[in-house]
């Protein structure tokens, strides 16, 4: 049991807040333990404002599946940038804007130019 004192140094430090985004991707992969595993990144400070977390699927979670499975479990927003060129490569980077127990997610994934990550209707 947690008295107030903690709760409260727990939301209004910059660890504390912290330790909650980091919950909050425990809670994400108990409930979804298939979901392919990102480079995960929780920004310092996190602002009293918002809980932020940043994941980049890579290596081989770098897949039109991956990133759909994060679409099917968290819905949210995706947006798609222009296509540039990388290692000799046309490629687009894609995100997906979510929300996740009050904690704001993104996920981003680099595909192929030809890649169409619209979800069906």
């Amino acid at each position: 049991m947690t008295s107030t004192y903690t709760e409260t140094i727990r939301e209004t430090t910059p660890a504390g807040r912290q330790a909650a985004v980091a919950f909050a991707l425990a809670q994400l992969y108990s409930e979804f333990p298939d979901l392919p595993t990102p480079h995960w990144t929780i920004p310092v400070p996190q602002l009293a404002c918002s809980r932020e977390l940043y994941g980049h699927l890579q290596g081989e979670h770098e897949t039109l599946e991956a990133f759909r499975a994060y679409v099917d479990s968290l819905g949210g927003r995706i947006t798609s940038c222009a296509p540039n060129e990388m290692w000799g490569r046309m490629v687009r980077v894609h995100t997906l804007d979510a929300q996740w127990r009050g904690v704001r997610i993104e996920i981003t994934v680099i595909l192929p130019q030809a890649v169409d990550v619209e979800m069906p209707s």
